[in-house]
């Protein structure tokens, strides 16, 4: 493995942004657009000035470093900042210090290739505040809808402009983060994995393939509330039981499509939600997740022909509406080849594997090479306080990545 990386002062950095916005329990508060969130910017652009690096904001608070002079296009190293609520000290922030430390690496080694490296910060990756998210990696790639954000909210009914104007961002300069697209050549990515799957196979690394496609659905299931004292089964038109028969069945019905897909429905709302009123409604959103596109459709497709039969069955009319499609992306077959390379070199176990959760990588995907490296996360929890990986695994994490920017360039 090539020398490099400092790791104490890797894992430092680590423990000191986990701080900003650190919980009692462990966890982390940094919400997109927050002051926990702001100040954790502030933190990953004085490290990248104390590292001699070049840093700049852009209209969207992207966070950018690379050494002074240098100029693009540069392969773009990072990962996002920002966290969910109560959730986990190293989703996102952990590929933002280790983009830097490797940036550092090959400044401090001065190695030729550092000039033609950047780190970034992303913002707003996880979308908790306005409902969608990518929002820092999708206005550098020129993609951020300005007019959905100007009409959105928070969860507390605060408008985007305003939630953003408080943040320093001006939301019609946003697209102006485009500008530095042109800049970047291609882009890694160092992320936990999020799920069991490397721990349980007893690998140290993976390689990703590819991040799946994600659709989700609004299902209205519409019946006839009544008194459920006096309103006998057979009379009823509960649109309650069809929402619970359909959501019961999802599991059995997905797998049937195929065996690698997933689906989830997080939250079902009754109305009007008495307990001792048979449901005259029923709303819930349906998420459904996969590799190809054309398998995702073949979900969706069979449920709403089940959901079709469940309604005729019990008196109920049901329709759904377009929340969200996110399309899935594959990740460069260049770029995964030297991170391949990168692993072996290790003499450490790896693998490939599919991401089931979304990254900025995807958005980037669209418009420049791209690819993903994982590294263990203990009992696959993530966006939660336990999320947690070894050190060892960070480390390794970030030694390989380094080894793969050289494989690479």
């Amino acid at each position: 493995m090539s020398a490099g990386v400092d790791a104490e002062r890797f894992l430092e950095d680590l423990r000191a942004l986990s701080r900003i916005g650190g919980r009692p329990d462990g966890g982390l508060d940094r919400l997109a657009w927050s002051q926990p969130d702001l100040e954790g910017r502030r933190f990953i652009g004085r490290r990248m000035r104390e590292a001699g690096l070049e840093v700049r904001t852009d209209e969207a608070l992207n966070v950018f470093g690379h050494l002074p002079a240098s100029r693009g296009p540069w392969l773009l190293l990072g990962s996002h900042a920002d966290s969910v609520p109560r959730g986990g000290r190293l989703d996102g922030a952990y590929g933002v210090i280790a983009a830097l430390e490797v940036v550092r690496a090959l400044t401090e080694s001065s190695d030729p290739l550092a000039p033609r490296v950047e780190a970034v910060a992303f913002a707003d990756e996880e979308g908790v505040r306005f409902g969608e998210g990518l929002l820092g990696s999708e206005a550098l790639a020129g993609e951020v809808d300005v007019e959905r954000l100007r009409s959105a909210s928070d969860w507390e009914g605060v408008p985007a402009l305003e939630v953003l104007r408080a943040a320093g961002v001006d939301l019609d300069r946003v697209p102006d983060a485009g500008r530095h697209m042109a800049e970047v050549s291609s882009y890694l990515e160092l992320h936990i994995e999020q799920g069991p799957r490397l721990e349980e196979a007893g690998q140290d690394l993976a390689v990703v393939t590819g991040i799946v496609g994600v659709a989700r659905r609004h299902v209205i299931i519409e019946g006839e509330q009544n008194h459920a004292g006096t309103t006998p089964f057979r009379l009823r038109r509960d649109a309650g039981r069809a929402a619970a028969r359909a959501v019961a069945g999802l599991r059995e019905l997905v797998q049937g499509v195929d065996g690698d897909a997933v689906a989830n429905v997080g939250v079902i709302q009754f109305d009007p939600g008495g307990i001792n009123v048979v449901p005259g409604r029923a709303e819930f959103d349906l998420e459904v997740r996969h590799l190809e596109a054309t398998v995702v459709d073949r979900v969706l497709d069979a449920f709403e022909a089940r959901l079709r039969e469940i309604c005729a069955e019990d008196g109920c009319r049901a329709r759904t509406a377009v929340r969200s499609s996110v399309p899935p992306a594959r990740m460069d077959p260049k770029l995964m080849e030297a991170l391949e390379r990168a692993c072996r070199a290790t003499g450490r176990p790896f693998t490939r594997i599919p991401s089931g959760a979304g990254h900025d990588a995807q958005v980037m995907a669209r418009h420049v090479p791209s690819a993903m490296l994982f590294v263990p996360s203990k009992r696959g929890i993530s966006h939660a306080p336990e999320e947690d990986t070894s050190d060892e695994h960070l480390v390794l994490g970030v030694e390989t990545l380094l080894q793969a920017v050289r494989e690479l360039l």
